[in-house]
């Protein structure tokens, strides 16, 4: 992930599929009422269970949705983080925490769906945000609370890897940051566990970890099957 901020974040805002269906003057006016915040690392721009009235577009940058200590998800920018919240105005589900620093521009609520109710094509567009975003969550459902640790971890990094990847030697790069403890928390499991099942797939050459992000390899690349590792007696983390 580049730490370079956009010279034009306006221009940025045109790349959300919402927002790219408004006319000119319907944008225009929306980007005049939206004022830029810069989040630092480990800040929230959105906190669970409190309701959104001046929303958050992330324009630039990588963030993770919180759901109590359970990293629910990861988005960047730009884009909206919680689409649902934004539509019926209830609550938020989730935290949306920065990873890194990160640009984001903050408009009123109301004013952000005036602007999207002008077009019906963004109206649409809405909504199936708010859709993708329910079918993600019920997606991680089986990451969550599936079988072992193992397969929990290989259906993580293969959606991460089809969303944020890019194709590098026979694998995809995942420019995220993430450490092995935002790793479990995403699976519901140990660090340890996860940890050691990432060093023996690091060893089999299944995937490259470092700084900048993770490379993982295809489904192909790895069908020889996944390691005999040994259990611990609990792969759960204590709540």
């Amino acid at each position: 992930m580049s730490g370079v901020e956009p010279n034009d974040p306006v221009g940025e805002l045109s790349k959300i599929p919402v927002l790219a269906e408004l006319s000119q003057p319907a944008f225009q006016e929306l980007s005049s009422r939206i004022r830029w915040v810069r989040v630092e690392h480990d800040r929230a721009m959105v906190v669970e269970a409190e309701p959104i009235v001046a929303m958050p577009i992330l324009v630039h940058g990588l963030a993770k949705l919180m759901m109590g200590r359970t990293l629910v998800d990861l988005v960047r920018g730009p884009s909206l983080p919680v689409p649902s919240a934004i539509v019926d105005g209830a609550p938020s589900s989730v935290s949306v925490v920065a990873i890194g620093a990160a640009l984001v521009g903050v408009i009123e609520r109301g004013a952000f769906l005036a602007a999207v109710a002008t077009s019906a094509t963004a109206t649409i567009k809405l909504a199936e945000a708010g859709s993708l975003e329910a079918r993600t969550y019920l997606a991680r459902i089986p990451e969550l609370a599936g079988g072992a640790v193992e397969e929990r971890l290989v259906a993580l990094l293969d959606r991460l890897a089809d969303r944020h990847g890019a194709p590098v030697d026979d694998g995809r790069f995942m420019p995220l940051p993430l450490r092995r403890s935002d790793v479990a928390m995403m699976i519901h499991a140990t660090t340890e566990t996860v940890s050691r099942t990432l060093a023996a797939w690091e060893r089999n050459g299944w995937m490259r970890k470092n700084r900048g992000g993770i490379w993982w390899a295809t489904r192909r690349a790895r069908e020889g099957g996944l390691p005999a590792l040994r259990r611990p007696k609990s792969d759960r983390p204590e709540m």
